[in-house]
């Protein structure tokens, strides 16, 4: 039996999950029939990490229904970017990021999805969720294509190289409705029942954003609302109750396996508040497995349970990251590729006393999780990381400042 077979005959429980059944029946329970309870006290409540929820998503009704249709069993398109459109196997429990053009391969995606993967099992203490990368299927793969290219949308029917990795679930019902009823624009309020109805508005994560507080002198209304990628911001986090400690803790501790365990600048990775199911999945080969280039083409996975799901803060998309140099140049692409991504971590140049607080928080909590990750190994560059985002901090500062005085003298 060679790896792939094996690895079809294996399926993965998550513990805390099943352990939490019956609390999450009990809980869905209530959010069906009690009415008092106002969006923001179900936001404070389930989009806590590690909240467990059953769920009557459409995802869940229709999954028993098309693991014995093969006619509903299609490939939905749930996101798009440069170099890889990305589809959800509709009641499954993974996606596919099937690429878009020659000129940028996912191969290297992959490759660097399974360093990351191998790097966090040696950090079991890690709170941060990955999605398992599954498996990589190329565009030559004709026996796979001659069955399963039909199920794309017309407009992306076309072989080419794809990744299979898990399903991020989107947040339940019950988060996005209050989503909705909490943060919908004054003048967008008399279209909540036509925002929550659209199928990307079924797409939500939340973006974690420690380091953006929203705009309070916005001129203009938004034009539209929309939950797909809703951005999570700092304030909307206190506002809610929610634990900034938490989060920031278990973002310091992921960008700190990135850094000295894989050893990449972790650019443009994103981090998300999503569901997990309770069946997890088969995984890719290892990273060393594949720079061998050994036969782990295509396969056969099992679809997971959609109808209970818990909040986790999961860590995603590893197109653009890059390996680094245990020196400081290492240390510079590092820190360029901290502030060149969207706003995640918390930033040392606000003056905004709570924002600074989340900060030392954070980089505590860095340098404490980078001693534990490199053990044994003496290195002061955990610290000077640190010192150097504080000082280009201050020069983003300052020419914010001179930027302002600037366009104030020409008023």
């Amino acid at each position: 039996m060679n790896r792939r077979q094996a690895n079809q005959t294996n399926q993965f429980f998550t513990p805390p999950l099943l352990e939490n059944a019956s609390t999450a029946d009990k809980l869905y329970n209530q959010l069906s029939t009690d009415n008092t309870d106002s969006p923001k006290e179900i936001l404070s409540r389930l989009l806590s990490e590690k909240s467990t929820t059953s769920t009557t998503s459409s995802d869940a009704q229709r999954q028993p229904e098309a693991a014995n249709n093969p006619e509903s069993q299609t490939f939905r398109q749930i996101g798009v970017g440069t170099c890889a459109t990305v589809f959800e196997y509709v009641v499954s429990g993974y996606v596919l990021k099937k690429q878009n053009s020659e000129a940028l391969s996912v191969l290297p995606d992959y490759k660097m999805h399974a360093l990351i993967r191998d790097s966090f099992a040696k950090h079991l203490w890690l709170e941060i969720k990955l999605p398992k990368p599954m498996d990589f299927i190329s565009k030559k793969e004709t026996d796979w294509w001659s069955i399963y290219l039909e199920r794309f949308p017309t407009k992306y029917a076309t072989p080419a190289n794809i990744i299979v990795s898990e399903r991020i679930l989107p947040l339940s019902k019950a988060i996005r409705d209050a989503l909705v009823e909490q943060y919908v624009p004054p003048n967008l309020a008399k279209d909540k029942e036509h925002i929550k109805a659209p199928p990307a508005n079924r797409d939500c994560l939340a973006r974690v954003y420690l380091g953006k507080r929203r705009r309070q002198d916005r001129q203009r209304p938004p034009p539209f609302f929309s939950l797909r990628n809703f951005n999570l911001h700092i304030d909307q986090m206190e506002e809610l109750g929610l634990d900034v400690t938490a989060f920031t803790d278990t973002m310091a501790d992921a960008l700190a396996v990135l850094h000295w365990e894989a050893k990449i600048d972790a650019e443009d990775v994103e981090f998300v508040l999503g569901g997990r199911p309770t069946a997890i999945f088969n995984e890719a080969p290892s990273f060393h497995e594949l720079e061998k280039n050994t036969d782990w083409m295509t396969g056969t996975i099992s679809m997971p349970k959609l109808d209970k799901r818990a909040v986790y803060m999961w860590v995603l998309d590893f197109n653009r990251c890059q390996q680094i140099s245990m020196d400081e140049t290492g240390l510079k692409q590092a820190v360029r590729a901290f502030y060149r991504n969207d706003p995640y971590y918390p930033r040392p140049e606000s003056d905004n006393p709570k924002d600074e607080a989340v900060w030392e928080r954070f980089s505590t909590r860095y340098l404490a999780a980078s001693k534990r990750v490199l053990g044994d190994r003496e290195t002061k560059l955990p610290s000077k990381f640190v010192e150097m985002l504080v000082l280009e901090g201050e020069r983003k500062a300052m020419a914010r400042k001179e930027a302002e005085i600037r366009a104030s003298s020409i008023k």
